[in-house]
């Protein structure tokens, strides 16, 4: 998209800039040779060209798209917000996170006793705090490529290993990559859909530049995933391609946010397969479950259609009856899912989940009455610190005690 040099003036101003036609948000000022030369003093290289060019439109900035990541067979959201630079007051800046790669390059060469390196054959230039960095590789034999690392959480249904994969050719090609699951200039899109900053971004400009604010907002539009579009066009007969996976995940992910059963039934006709992958390892079923989505639970169960091999892992707030009824298919439950589900009311049912042989990594009766008690302490305990100021949560303490007997009830009675 091509702006006038007064709308370029415009967009300076308020910290804005376009490369590869995204927004980029908190632009800095364009790179200096002198910089240049500075970053290449810590690098076994050059700074690849279109990692230069994009530094020449802005060194450094924010951006608000979004972009998945398969590490192995989990799907990863990644949060490719920053685009380092120098002294960005961030967890570390650019120069910040170079140093810290020699670090660790000189760390691993000690251990291996090797010689020390003082410089680093891969250049970090964006990610997110101390969670994920994307690189360009100096190597001559993947000079340019995109590299990224995203460090593993110890939580159900995340990450849980530090994990590395090569994502793209060139800086260019990522950017070509990032794109919009939703529109974020409708108000009906999800409350933490990416985008949401460049529309309000969008919006300041419109009472004194109509003209720059509705090119920028096309420019951003121009990026959404037409999913529908996609799965319209799809034979699901036949395998499909990266785009046709994507186009039918963010159909099931609409389909599960806004409990539009409707739009279940419309893939269902289309016979698209309900085991793909929606997010991390977990199929719709799992990700359903774990947002209450209980309406589009059952009319997958009415369907019967095939719900994949990944566990269910939450059951908050899950009726006993759809419990009872997901144990009569082929569905497999995570531990997990049996305390979600008693410590909001499922009692009955948790226990017959507890009790069946569906439990992924199985525990004795006792183990998790056991399990179940530990939980309800430590509930009452979150109660007490929540009257103390110091614990946030979106329960109260009445919420917590109410779970913590729950649990305790279930412990009792499974025992029996």
């Amino acid at each position: 998209m091509q702006f006038t040099e007064e709308e370029q003036k415009v967009l300076r101003k308020v910290e804005m800039a376009v490369f590869r036609n995204k927004l980029i948000m908190k632009a800095q000022l364009p790179v200096t040779p002198d910089q240049i030369t500075k970053i290449e003093n810590k690098l076994d290289g050059k700074v690849p060209p279109d990692l230069v060019e994009l530094w020449q439109t802005s060194f450094g900035g924010e951006l608000d798209y979004d972009y998945e990541v398969w590490f192995g067979d989990h799907l990863y959201t990644a949060s490719l917000r920053e685009l380092f630079y120098p002294g960005s007051n961030r967890y570390r800046d650019l120069f910040g996170w170079i140093d810290h790669e020699v670090e660790l390059a000189q760390e691993k060469a000690e251990e291996d006793g090797k010689p020390i390196p003082k410089r680093t054959p891969y250049l970090p230039f964006a990610g997110f705090e101390y969670l994920e960095r994307f690189y360009v590789s100096l190597r001559p034999d993947e000079y340019g490529s995109v590299v990224v690392y995203a460090q593993g959480i110890p939580w159900k249904g995340r990450l849980n290993e530090d994990s590395v994969a090569s994502v793209a050719q060139t800086v260019s090609e990522l950017f070509d990559q990032l794109s919009l699951n939703e529109d974020p200039f409708d108000e009906k899109s999800s409350a933490y859909a990416a985008g949401k900053d460049m529309a309000a971004k969008i919006r300041e400009l419109e009472a004194e530049h109509p003209q720059l604010a509705g090119k920028l907002k096309s420019l951003v539009q121009r990026s959404i995933v037409d999913w529908e579009g996609i799965v319209a066009r799809t034979d699901f007969s036949k395998p499909l391609t990266g785009e046709q996976s994507r186009g039918l995940r963010l159909a099931l992910l609409r389909a599960v946010n806004r409990k539009d059963v409707n739009l279940i039934d419309w893939l269902h006709e289309k016979r698209a397969p309900f085991t793909t992958t929606v997010g991390g390892r977990g199929s719709v079923l799992c990700h359903a479950m774990q947002l209450g989505a209980f309406t589009v639970v059952e009319r997958l169960l009415d369907l019967d259609v095939e719900l994949g091999e990944s566990p269910v892992v939450h059951a908050s707030d899950c009726p006993n009856e759809l419990l009872r009824r997901l144990l009569e298919r082929p569905v497999t439950f995570d531990e997990e899912a049996i305390y979600s589900a008693a410590e909001t009311g499922a009692i009955d049912a948790a226990i017959s989940v507890a009790k069946s042989s569906k439990i992924v990594n199985p525990k004795s009766v006792t183990q998790i009455a056991t399990t179940a008690r530990k939980r309800a302490t430590s509930h009452d305990d979150s109660a007490v610190k929540m009257e103390n100021g110091k614990l946030g949560s979106y329960l109260t303490p009445q919420q917590y005690r109410e779970r913590a007997q729950a649990l305790r009830d279930f412990a009792a009675r499974i025992q029996k």
